[in-house]
């Protein structure tokens, strides 16, 4: 998959979040660099006043590499939900891939696609609130 497909897959992803109208409102960035390389930075207020935040640095020269990534979600007052990154962390966790939960606990897990994490939030959001 080429970056600019792989971009504009990532975008009408999240506009399914506008679509099924979970979306207060959508801010989609990105940024192309140089080699096949891009930023994406997109922050999504949704109806229930929670927030998921998408991070990408996206490497394309062969194929496409999530070189680093977080998606946050969190809760209207700013509350973790959970988030999944690769950030590294001191001391070292014995693994790079993980998602952090509400409660605190760290656990090895590997990128969710964007498309099951924004099922999830839309269960979430159908489940408390609608």
């Amino acid at each position: 998959m080429s970056l600019s497909r792989y971009l504009a897959a990532l975008r009408q992803e999240i506009e399914r979040l506008d679509t099924f109208g979970f979306a207060e409102s959508i801010d989609f960035r990105e940024e192309l660099r140089a080699g096949k390389q891009a930023i994406v930075k997109a922050e999504i207020v949704l109806v229930d006043g929670s927030v998921l935040f998408v991070r990408e640095y996206i490497d394309a020269k062969y194929k496409i590499e999530k070189v680093s990534y977080a998606y946050q979600y969190q809760d209207g007052e700013g509350k973790l939900i959970f988030r999944y990154d690769n950030a590294v962390h001191k001391p070292g966790l014995g693994f790079i891939e993980h998602k952090h939960t509400a409660d605190g606990v760290i656990t090895p897990a590997a990128p969710p696609e964007l498309s099951e994490l924004i099922e999830e939030i839309i269960i979430g959001i159908r489940n408390n609130s609608l």
